[in-house]
This record gives structure tokens, sequence and C-alpha cells, in this order.
């Protein structure tokens, strides 16, 4: 059994990363309404945009090199992640689908761009090549620099340095639940519109939606990061209030352990004083 004065210290170690996982799970949870909130309403916008790219394909004849298909030989996958660690098996979830991707190609170079610390460590530590990485992005990240990201990435496959893009990132579903999602970024699909339209656009069809698609892809990387900060949030506030309560767990498992410790010493002591009295009787 350990020493009265190692359990002492360690109840009082415990004690002080209690406070500490208490804090953070706190501060998680505030921030978590906030982005949470952003990253819904960020949604129903795509969907409009989306839904307005698709109604002027039906009439328009658009060509762009956004839509060449190729055959793939080099692909580029988008992984947002977090900067910091203690997000439970968020990056993990997300990171694994990127795994799982991979291992469905054959002979085709994968490339990453890292949207985040904690992806590009992990990936480049397991050989990926990574084409470029961008951090401090849930701090510093805005509409503006996700676009300029945005933008180089696009430049990336008309250049026709990569095939095929494609994103990971977690989606937010509920506060203890965050879904890993992948999506085709380029070639950009054609999906069918809702609806037919007879509207009538100015400027024409085609010149539309040279600035529509370009907008559509930009507002995609602002959204994924939306996502990608409620979900941290979330997973944080989870594993800090798990943490928090198997801390409790240990202090109450380590405070018997401290009072049976004291007990023996008591004992030990009263055998000590009850020897010594008998020595001297006798």
């Amino acid at each position: 059994m350990p020493s009265l004065k190692a359990i002492k210290k360690r109840i009082t170690s415990v004690k002080s990363t209690q406070k500490i996982t208490r804090a953070m799970k706190l501060v998680s949870a505030a921030k978590l309404k906030r982005a949470q909130e952003r990253a819904l309403q960020s949604r129903p916008f795509e969907t409009q945009l989306q839904d307005m790219v698709s109604t002027i394909l039906v009439d328009a004849k658009w060509s762009s090199p956004l839509l060449e298909t190729r055959e793939m030989k080099r692909l580029g996958i988008v992984v947002y992640t977090t900067d910091r660690g203690l997000a439970g098996s968020l990056n993990a979830n997300v990171l694994k689908a990127v795994m799982r991707r991979v291992q469905e190609l054959a002979g085709v170079e994968v490339e990453i761009v890292s949207l985040g610390k904690k992806g590009a460590d992990f990936l480049r530590r397991r050989g990926f090549k990574i084409h470029s990485q961008y951090s401090n992005l849930v701090r510093e990240g805005n509409p503006e620099r996700l676009a300029s990201i945005s933008k180089e990435v696009r430049g990336l496959f008309t250049s026709k340095h990569f095939d095929r893009l494609e994103v990971f990132f977690p989606k937010f579903q509920s506060a203890i639940s965050q879904k890993p999602t992948q999506h085709l970024l380029l070639p950009f699909e054609k999906t069918a519109a809702k609806e037919a339209s007879l509207a009538l656009f100015e400027p024409q069809g085609p010149e539309l939606l040279d600035t529509l698609v370009p907008m559509l892809l930009d507002f995609q990387f602002y959204r994924f990061l939306l996502e990608t900060i409620a979900c941290e949030h979330a997973a944080r506030m989870a594993a800090m209030e798990s943490a928090t309560k198997n801390s409790k767990e240990m202090i109450e498992r380590l405070t018997l352990e401290r009072n049976r410790a004291r007990q023996a010493v008591i004992t030990k002591e009263l055998m000590e004083i009850i020897g010594g009295a008998e020595a001297i009787s006798a």
C-alpha cells in the first residue's frame, strides 16, 4: 500500500486536475450554443444557393474547368480537424474516415490539404504527403480567409494538379453526436433542380454561374469550418464532463485508501504502545 503522504499528494493532484476539467467544460458549454447556432443557420443558406445554381443550370449551357471530369490519378483530400486536443474521439473519427477512403483507392496518389493542426500531425506521421496546412482557423477564421483558401484549392484542380477534390469534416448533429462526413468538392456536380424555372436572369445564366459556383464553393469551405467549431466545443464539453466524473471517482477511491492507510498507522502506533507497556510491566 502506498504511504499516507503519497496518497495525500495524489488526492491534491487529482483535485487540481478536476478544477481544470470542470472549468474547460464550462467554457466549452458557454461557447457551444453560439457555435451551434452559426453551424445550423449556415445550412439553409447553402441549400438556397445550391438550389439557385441548380435552377440556372436547367436552361443554361455552362462550360467551366470546375466541371471537368478526369481520370483520377491524384486525389486531393481536404481534412477539417481541430488545432488542439482534449476533444474526445472527434479528430480520430474524421481521420479514420480518411484512412478508410485511402484504403479503397488503388494506384491513386493522395495529397492532403489540412485545415487544422491535429489532422496534419496525424497524417504526416503515417507517411501522407501534406500539400498545404492551415491552422488557427477557429480563432482567426473568417469568411474572407476561408474564401482565400477555397480559391487556392480550386486553383489546384483547375491547374490539373488534382484530378478530384474531396472534403472530410465533422458534421454537428447534437451535443453528444458528431458525424464524420465526406463531400465531393470538385469536379462540381450538377444536381437536379427542385422545380423547372421559367425565370429570366440578368446577366445571362453562364455568366451568372461563373460567379455563383465559386461563391457556393467558398461558402461551403466556411460552413465546414462552422460545423467543425461546433463539433469541437460539443466534443470537448463531453470529454471534460467525463474527465471530471472520473476524477471524482478517483478522489473517492483515493480517500478510501487514505483512510485505510491512516487506520493502519494508528493501529501500528497502538500496538507499539501496548507492546511497550507490556514490556515495562513484565
